[in-house]
């Protein structure tokens, strides 16, 4: 009974911790500022997330090479200076975090 009861703590556990281990590409978006510029259907100061998936919804590599700043931007390239500051932010994110941002992008 002493292990079934450890075994099933030690399931508990682990449910937990990667339930609260996950990572949420909405709020990596939110808390990194991204919607002054990016809204979620209207194009404003940059590309809206419906813009920026129909680009990139076939080739989400493309995307990610832009956000670490080793790609050119396929959307706006005459607005790129705006955007080039913020590439630190990505290239400073994990790759789960990241692609975590890039699944919710490409969900628009």
């Amino acid at each position: 009974m002493k292990k079934l009861a450890a075994g099933l703590f030690i399931g508990i556990s682990l449910i937990n911790y990667s339930s609260s281990a996950a990572v949420d590409g909405a709020e990596i978006f939110k808390k990194n500022s991204c919607p002054i510029c990016h809204k979620e259907t209207k194009d404003a100061i940059g590309p809206s997330l419906k813009t920026i998936a129909e680009f990139y919804k076939n080739n989400p590599k493309q995307l990610e090479l832009f956000l670490k700043g080793q790609a050119d931007p396929i959307i706006w390239p005459d607005r790129f200076d705006m955007m080039k500051t913020q590439l630190g932010k990505f290239r400073a994110m994990s790759d789960e975090e990241l692609k975590a941002l890039i699944d919710f992008i490409l969900r628009h």
